[in-house]
């Protein structure tokens, strides 16, 4: 029963984004962001006495860029979400119209009601500016669940965008290096992270069971002045090891001269 109530609960909160608008802030805005680059932030925060034995308390958080007019690329920085109108009004309106269907389909299910002891649910997603520089921006993508101790997750997807060609960088556009090659690396480097060395000087066991095993390729990459950095969320590289979520930096070094060039060029790398 409790397995059937966490996957009714999971498939509700994937469609869960919204409620009421508190204000627009521009706390996401860095200080390395152009001055014409206007971004600004809508945020959500509800707590619902859904039913008698049931709370939800969420707060959801979309950007705005007024400065963007590109469809597509609007369409990829809000991946997954039917969003026509990439205004504030529109995102707004986007976001009233999620709370209502998801309260709506929460009070005509009757998976719940059979809850007998207080549940409290807690649902999260951020999108957060982490690089804006030389056109290129870098949208981190935070989600997170509560689900009256059942079950607890958190996820993070990273995405950069190209803004002179306004569309969503993929690993090609910055290096020829082959998957044998990058995978080889990313096996090395795992065990300068901090993660890695924590698990070596208090849990050693684990430690060696994790250096044996592949570290996958992911898309969920990013990149600063110094490195290229693989973010694996919690699983991703060891199923059943509770080690949370662990980034893997590379260096520009490290790729020498399979950096593509217009790339190199544009980050000023040396």
């Amino acid at each position: 029963m409790k397995k059937a109530v966490i996957m009714l609960a999971v498939s509700f909160f994937i469609m869960l984004s919204a409620c009421k608008e508190v204000g627009i802030k521009n706390k996401h805005v860095q200080s390395d962001v152009p001055v014409n680059f206007i971004i600004d932030s809508v945020i959500e925060e509800d707590l619902a006495n859904v039913f008698d034995s049931l709370s939800v308390k969420y707060s959801s958080q979309l950007l705005v860029f007024p400065n963007l007019t590109d469809k597509n690329l609007l369409q990829n920085i809000y991946d997954k979400k039917n969003i026509k109108d990439f205004s504030k009004e529109g995102l707004v309106k986007y976001l009233k119209t999620q709370k209502k269907e998801l309260y709506s389909k929460l009070k005509k299910s009757n998976k719940f009601t059979h809850l007998k002891q207080l549940q409290k649910w807690e649902k999260t997603s951020q999108m957060n500016i982490k690089f804006n520089e030389n056109q290129y921006l870098h949208i981190q993508y935070y989600e997170s669940m509560f689900i009256g101790g059942l079950y607890n997750y958190y996820n993070y997807t990273e995405k950069v965008f190209d803004l002179n060609d306004n569309k969503e960088l993929e690993l090609k556009d910055i290096t020829s290096i082959s998957k044998d090659k990058l995978s080889k690396i990313l096996n090395e480097n795992i065990d300068k992270t901090t993660m890695m060395q924590q698990m070596k000087k208090y849990d050693v066991l684990e430690y060696n069971t994790l250096l044996t095993k592949e570290v996958p390729m992911t898309n969920n990459f990013y990149f600063d002045e110094n490195n290229l950095y693989f973010h694996y969320n919690t699983e991703e590289i060891a199923e059943g090891y509770s080690i949370g979520d662990i980034v893997i930096p590379i260096s520009w070094n490290e790729l020498g001269n399979t950096l593509n060039i217009e790339f190199k060029q544009r980050m000023k790398i040396k």
